[in-house]
């Protein structure tokens, strides 16, 4: 009887073996493995770092959950709140730290009443380069405490100097997950996150480079100075134009911005 093509007759002395998944793997195919797996490995390793080089850079972002860092200081509300505090090594004699609550909902962020003194904060360090936030207890004032020090006038009614009106291109991005409790925190993958925080009441910031290359980040505000309204919320974390005012207070610089002003890019 004759056997149908590509059946190999079990009687006969054929000189190829064929693959049986509950058999010892055939010569033929081990020795195509070995040579193979090699040139597979070289592979996937030249298209993972080519991958990975189109990745952004993350950023110089620390979210130090390990410690509980203190700030003493002038308590600030308003645009967001935040807490200044003197430092000879910081621009203009002064450093600035956001105050954010656990989580994405700034809401449950209890800042106390008494305002006019000077106050002891106790969170966590969030840090980006130069700029500073401290995460602290949701609910709770427990965080902040008055302090028996005097401040300087830098720090307790720092002078606002006005920059001009700017046209920047960049993006905008909240705060917290940008200075370094997401890596990285910005841009696209970034969206959903980014516009769940500043929704709650994170404060978003201004993400742009300047002639030189160099990294910028603003405080953004409303172009008079206040928090910036829910319209904003479709632009986050994309590639934006936004025309405003830069005004500098203390070592913080913020872009007030009309919301009519931004584009997409």
């Amino acid at each position: 009887m004759s056997l149908s093509k590509g059946v190999i007759d079990p009687s006969s002395d054929n000189p190829h073996e064929m693959f049986v998944g509950y058999l010892p793997t055939p010569t033929v195919d081990r020795r195509f493995l070995l040579a193979a797996l090699p040139l597979g490995v070289a592979a996937l390793t030249e298209a993972s770092w080519l991958v990975a080089s189109k990745l952004q850079d993350p950023g110089a972002g620390e979210w130090r959950t390990g410690e509980i860092h203190q700030i003493t200081g002038g308590l600030v509300t308003h645009p967001y709140p935040m807490i200044r505090t003197p430092a000879f090594d910081a621009p203009y004699g002064v450093r600035t730290a956001l105050l954010v609550a656990t989580g994405k909902c700034n809401s449950s962020l209890s800042v106390g009443n008494d305002k006019s003194r000077p106050m002891t904060a106790s969170g966590v360090l969030i840090q980006r380069k130069d700029r500073q936030m401290l995460e602290v207890p949701p609910f709770s004032e427990d965080w902040l405490t008055p302090a028996n020090v005097v401040l300087p006038r830098e720090v307790t009614n720092p002078s606002e100097e006005r920059l001009g009106a700017h046209k920047l291109a960049g993006q905008i991005m909240d705060s917290k997950c940008f200075f370094g409790v997401m890596r990285p925190g910005r841009g696209k993958t970034h969206k959903a996150c980014a516009s769940l925080c500043i929704r709650g009441g994170i404060p978003p910031s201004f993400w742009a480079r300047d002639r030189a290359g160099g990294e910028r980040v603003l405080l953004l505000t409303d172009e008079f100075g206040g928090p910036v309204p829910k319209e904003i919320l479709p632009y986050v974390a994309d590639p934006v134009e936004a025309e405003g005012e830069i005004v500098r207070i203390g070592d913080l610089l913020e872009f007030r911005v009309a919301m009519n002003s931004i584009q997409r890019l």
